[in-house]
């Protein structure tokens, strides 16, 4: 029996419902679109108590939050007692939204709703340290780092039917990786998983989230730990999957500054083969591009300037097109006024390259030098420009 949340659209308004072993009536008015009353459903009345409840709190300490910015951005001496009667008011605001939702959950402690509830709080810092047993933390920022998740029933395969453990998630990560590093990526990836290790269910789903956040990122190290150390050592994945996994963690790790690139072999638009370890030039700028590509628009005419500026210096440009129609890129060639090596297979995002090189995002640049191996890859025109500034 499926038991989570269900979306459900009426008259352009969305909102959520609990469905869990119970009939669920709703009553909506035609006059006043999006509104609308549970009637039956002892799970949604308690969460829909919740949500409304919480809403108007939530708000209140928001404007009075935002007022208290505003006073203390004008002189936080002269407003202070401005200020602390402010953050009383918030403290009390909070105190009362703790003491509804503690009402809710205890009056029927039971019910899916509750353990929704109670996974969306953050641990209580305060009460915790309240406890005989309890370890002694520094802060309220430390005892987060390692209890941010005490409220999360992992071992509850029904908390997939929710957005719970995808929220939590990206909140953990921006949490503990703030500001991000790889290190700081990679201890909080093996705090999650260790508790999702629970259950395995909600470990493959954290596992194929934590892929799908960094596939397409520019944290490729941070992608290649989740695979090497999680799906390279499991037997429990699937075994194509666990090779295209594995196999684009490798391609990854071709791509470090200081490796030679692969090869290009490809043609510009007179059909002229041109092969990019052919090039003699002391360095090369290898450009993947589009013509559909806006950023692409954008950056063509500041590598037009560096490629006037650097030229003369050994710089060579060797740009790649994902373009698939022949007019597409000969069109945009022209608008940008391409004067340097400029090519394709017209075969889009499957030339063989764009695997090679791990392409997933337009203007990509890799800096060579003159034995073709990687001197960097910045991650923008501007990057490029002050990398090119230290070497030329």
């Amino acid at each position: 029996m499926y038991v989570g949340i269900f979306r459900i659209s009426l008259r352009g308004k969305s909102f959520d419902i609990i469905f869990n072993k119970e009939n669920v009536v709703i009553e909506s008015s035609q006059a006043q679109t999006g509104n609308f009353k549970i009637i039956a459903s002892e799970e949604n009345k308690l969460y829909w108590t919740f949500l409304s409840k919480t809403i108007l709190i939530n708000d209140s300490i928001r404007q009075i939050t935002s007022e208290g910015n505003k006073l203390y951005k004008e002189d936080p001496k002269t407003n202070s007692d401005k200020l602390k009667k402010l953050y009383k008011q918030i403290t009390e605001l909070e105190l009362k939204k703790q003491k509804l939702i503690d009402s809710l959950i205890s009056v029927n402690p039971d019910l899916f709703a509750t353990r929704i509830i109670k996974a969306s709080l953050m641990p209580d810092f305060k009460a915790y340290m309240k406890k005989k047993d309890a370890a002694d933390y520094p802060n309220e920022a430390e005892f987060l780092r390692e209890h941010f998740f005490d409220n999360v029933d992992f071992a509850d395969s029904n908390m997939l039917h929710t957005e719970i453990i995808y929220d939590k998630i990206g909140d953990y990560l921006w949490y503990v990786a703030n500001p991000p590093s790889i290190d700081s990526y990679k201890k909080a990836i093996d705090f999650i998983l260790i508790r999702a290790s629970k259950n395995n269910n909600i470990y493959d789903y954290v596992i194929n989230t934590l892929l799908k956040s960094f596939y397409h990122s520019d944290w490729d190290d941070v992608y290649s730990y989740v695979v090497e150390k999680y799906i390279s050592q499991s037997t429990c994945y699937n075994d194509e999957k666990a090779k295209a996994l594995i196999e684009k963690s490798n391609i990854i790790k071709t791509l470090k500054p200081g490796n030679k690139v692969p090869e290009i072999i490809s043609t510009d638009v007179n059909g002229k083969e041109t092969i990019l370890d052919s090039i003699k030039s002391p360095y090369t700028l290898v450009v993947f591009w589009a013509s559909w590509c806006e950023f692409c628009e954008k950056a063509m005419p500041e590598i037009k300037n560096i490629y006037s500026l650097y030229k003369p210096k050994g710089l060579e440009i060797f740009a790649y097109s994902l373009d698939s129609a022949k007019q597409n890129w000969i069109d945009a060639t022209n608008r940008f006024n391409i004067s340097w090596i400029n090519t394709s297979d017209l075969k889009g995002y499957k030339s063989f390259p764009v695997k090679g090189y791990n392409i997933w995002s337009t203007p990509t640049f890799f800096l060579l030098d003159k034995d073709k191996k990687i001197i960097a890859k910045p991650a923008s025109v501007y990057i490029l420009k002050e990398v090119l500034k230290g070497i030329l």
